[in-house]
């Protein structure tokens, strides 16, 4: 009995590793996304005047600039997880990370709609730059902790 259990273990971990050996996300990542995030959400406006070159410019460097950090992270870590495969406690953060960065675009939305294109351009870079911040910094860290010491 104690053979299964041991090989059950093992399995659990050598299928956990993915989620809970990757290295931490580098201190700039949290702004490039932010960066990224007040792009997109810049080109709009762009688009609907009459700066449909310069919205489209922004649109394709940041869409371009994304899929190279994440061609490189992929190409770095040798291996990107399925979701569908991680742990309970890494699903479980990853719907907290969904939850507040939905919160932040409804919030940045509202902001835009009631004070301006400025002010809510501004709340998109800040709320993203604290979400991605908390997710990579906090909150996977924690989860992936938890799925480590079960895992003991």
């Amino acid at each position: 009995m104690e053979n299964i259990e041991d090989a059950l273990l093992a399995a659990d971990r050598a299928a956990a590793a993915p989620f809970v050996q990757t290295p931490p996300a580098p201190a700039w990542y949290p702004l490039a996304m932010a960066i990224y995030f007040t792009a997109v959400a810049g080109s709009f406006p762009l688009l609907q005047d009459d700066h449909v070159l310069l919205g489209a410019g922004v649109l394709v460097v940041a869409i371009s600039g994304l899929l190279t950090l994440t061609l490189t992270i992929r190409a770095q870590r040798g291996t990107w997880p399925r979701l569908a495969e991680a742990p309970p406690e890494i699903k479980r953060v990853v719907a907290v990370f969904v939850s507040l960065a939905v919160l932040a675009l409804l919030v940045s939305a509202a902001i835009w709609f009631w004070v301006g294109a400025a002010a809510g351009l501004s709340t998109v870079f800040i709320a993203s730059l604290a979400v991605v911040w908390a997710y990579e910094f906090r909150l996977y860290p924690a989860a992936a902790r938890q799925v480590r010491q079960r895992l003991v």
